[in-house]
């Protein structure tokens, strides 16, 4: 039988020990304020900022975190019509222009996580990015994971509308990935409700 080691995971840049979940993609230092994604073993940095609070609320704050992901996405063919895109674009065209895309990277449910995803892209509030001294664990899904989820939303929101979707092809470019903690009420009962805009899990 081989022998095997667990080594102490600690921060690149102030060598704090680092919380590291069993499956986490991503790990965040308290200390510092330094983030890493967990690439084959290795860690490798990223940014990793906090939402403040928007809604006031007296129930213990937890901090769930969230790829924020900007990308350029050009709609190529799409035989039915709709205005939906150009809402999402800003307004300028409907073919073209810039999604920030908030992915939860923390496990929930489908139904769950397509509800808050598609409710943090289409609202788009304000970061405030601020670093926290915060524990920020639970990353069930990488970038790869959040990526294909971004492109399973774009399609969602085309779907969704009220004309027909005969066809629908698209370009979307990833031109950065980042980490954002969102602020959640834990609520007596067990239930969490975010403190941005207030969607409950």
């Amino acid at each position: 039988m081989s022998d095997f080691k667990l080594e102490a995971i600690k921060c690149k840049n102030c060598g704090s020990g680092l919380v590291v979940e069993i499956n986490d993609y991503v790990t965040y230092c308290g200390s510092c304020g330094s983030g890493f994604e967990i690439v084959n073993g290795e860690l490798q940095p990223i940014e990793i900022n906090f939402s403040s609070i928007a809604i006031p609320g007296n129930a213990e704050v937890v901090y769930k975190p969230f790829w924020l992901m900007k990308t350029k996405v050009d709609i190529l063919e799409r035989t039915a019509a709709g205005g939906f895109m150009k809402n999402l674009f800003g307004g300028a065209s409907d073919s073209s222009g810039e999604i920030t895309f908030y992915i939860p990277a923390f496990y929930c449910t489908l139904d769950s996580l397509k509800k808050i995803a598609s409710s943090f892209t289409q609202k788009n509030p304000v970061a405030s990015p601020q670093k926290f001294n915060a524990k920020l664990t639970g990353f069930a899904y990488g970038k790869d994971d959040a990526k294909k989820l971004a492109e399973f939303l774009l399609i969602s929101f085309e779907a969704e509308k009220s004309d027909t979707m005969k066809t629908f092809r698209y370009n979307i470019d990833f031109n950065s990935c980042e980490i954002l903690g969102i602020p959640y009420y834990k609520e007596k009962d067990g239930r969490l409700k975010d403190a941005v805009l207030g969607i409950e899990l």
